[in-house]
């Protein structure tokens, strides 16, 4: 299901960009910025990134759940589904010489967010199932975790932005 939504939202703005700033290629991508064994990923240059780097347990919507109806008017405890909420960093992985390039594009990820900040299948059909409904909102996080999170991957810092991707039913 976390690979469908990142997929959604990848192919989502691969149009947005190529709508709205005229280009023919796909420059946004689901990956890593850097593999396991210390090295950078691939086919990350000159790319906005989108990696995830938290998962949270949205437990408000479980206390809903915890029950079902049986055929004989009876209530089951049953185990509720698993809400997650999905912290996605989006960086604008450009080399020096296209700085500006790369704040053009993540602005156009910030605007294209901000015009479609809530996903239905009604609205947007190609959404795959069993995906239903996506809210996207700008995490703001305090430069001193910010920080922490590039030396935790172990890479230098780009132009990037934190998303809460809410919530995805497993």
């Amino acid at each position: 299901m976390i690979d469908k939504a990142l997929s959604f939202i990848t192919d989502f703005l691969n149009q947005e960009l190529k709508r709205t700033c005229d280009i023919s290629s796909n420059l946004v991508i689901a990956s890593g910025l850097v593999n396991p064994d210390g090295s950078v990923s691939e086919n990350i240059q000159n790319k906005i990134v989108i990696s995830v780097i938290n998962l949270e347990n949205e437990t408000f919507p479980k206390s809903l759940d915890n029950f079902r109806t049986t055929a004989s008017n009876t209530y089951d405890k049953t185990a509720p589904p698993v809400y997650l909420n999905l912290y996605l960093l989006i960086s604008a992985n450009y080399d020096s010489s296209n700085y500006l390039e790369s704040l053009k594009m993540l602005s156009t990820v910030i605007t294209s967010f901000h015009s479609n900040s809530y996903f239905t299948k009604n609205e947007h059909p190609n959404m795959p199932s069993p995906l239903e409904k996506l809210t996207l909102e700008i995490y703001n996080v305090p430069i001193t975790e910010l920080s922490h999170i590039w030396n935790g991957f172990g890479a230098k810092y780009v132009p990037s932005v934190v998303y809460k991707l809410r919530m995805i039913t497993l």
